[in-house]
């Protein structure tokens, strides 16, 4: 076979080729790697205060009013939670799974990309 011909078989091939999945599931992951390690830590939470209550998924559920599926994707970490699903799950399970600053009462360290810079005038609000 000749270069061109190679060259168009190589060119027609990747033309018909699919996406990987397992590419489109890494680049997924690498995009929502922070809320991901965020809701594996919850999921994590919420199975070590099952196995305490000695309560399974489905009873779970059932308080959550929520299908038995659902608190599978939950405690996979790989859902991502609303903050009405939190408190919901937080006040079934008597647990704290996420603090705020004002919870406990230290202020967060700022981003050095949110910090004012020298020479900025302050935004004027209202």
């Amino acid at each position: 076979m000749t270069g061109a011909k190679k060259d168009n078989k190589i060119q027609s091939l990747a033309k018909g080729a699919t996406a990987s999945p397992w590419k489109e599931l890494w680049l997924y992951k690498k995009e929502n790697r922070q809320w991901l390690k965020k809701s594996r830590d919850i999921a994590m939470k919420i199975l070590d205060t099952l196995e305490e209550k000695e309560m399974t998924q489905i009873h779970l559920a059932q308080q959550l009013r929520v299908s038995r599926q659902q608190v599978s994707k939950i405690v996979k970490g790989q859902e991502n939670l609303t903050l009405e699903t939190i408190s919901r799950l937080e006040e079934v399970l008597g647990v704290e799974l996420i603090l705020t600053n004002m919870e406990i009462g230290k202020p967060k360290k700022v981003s050095p990309a949110f910090k004012k810079k020298k020479g900025t005038a302050p935004i004027k609000r209202g």
